[in-house]
């Protein structure tokens, strides 16, 4: 039923550094965000295995450092429990699969796909400037840098 709590997500709670640490070169994580994100859950429970969705049926709701997942409209029998992971933080790719009509291709918020693009520029007008300098080294005759 809408407003239902169905799981609570679990588990021990680290620094944000520490979850780095823990799961470096790891192809994923069950860490969940809390406050600020300078906390995280590392997840264990069944709400880890919650999927994401652009579309989901369920969201999060943080009370006093604890997430609860509850449903956001009536949820059939059978019906796969998901919600939006909206990643705040990484360099990896996090595909969405999901499917939905409002699919936007990533488990990452709109405000993080937003800074991804924008250090993605900068990196490219940083390599563009670079490589230009090297040209010009090389039209007055120096070695390149």
């Amino acid at each position: 039923m809408k407003g239902t709590r169905l799981l609570e997500y679990e588990g021990e709670r680290i620094t944000k550094d520490e979850g780095d640490l823990r799961y470096e070169g790891r192809p994923f994580t069950y860490l969940f965000g809390i406050g600020k994100g300078d906390i995280v859950i590392d997840g264990h429970g069944m709400a880890m295995f919650v999927n994401h969705s652009c579309q989901p049926n369920c969201e999060t709701d943080e009370i006093n450092g604890r997430v609860f997942i509850k449903a956001i409209r009536n949820i059939k029998a059978g019906e796969e429990l998901t919600y939006d992971y909206w990643l705040y933080d990484g360099d990896d790719e996090a595909p969405c699969h999901c499917g939905s009509k409002k699919c936007r291709g990533s488990m990452y918020s709109p405000a993080e796909l937003k800074k991804q693009k924008a250090r993605r520029a900068r990196k490219q007008k940083q390599l563009r400037k670079a490589a230009k300098r090297g040209v010009r080294s090389k039209a007055n005759g120096s070695s390149a840098p």
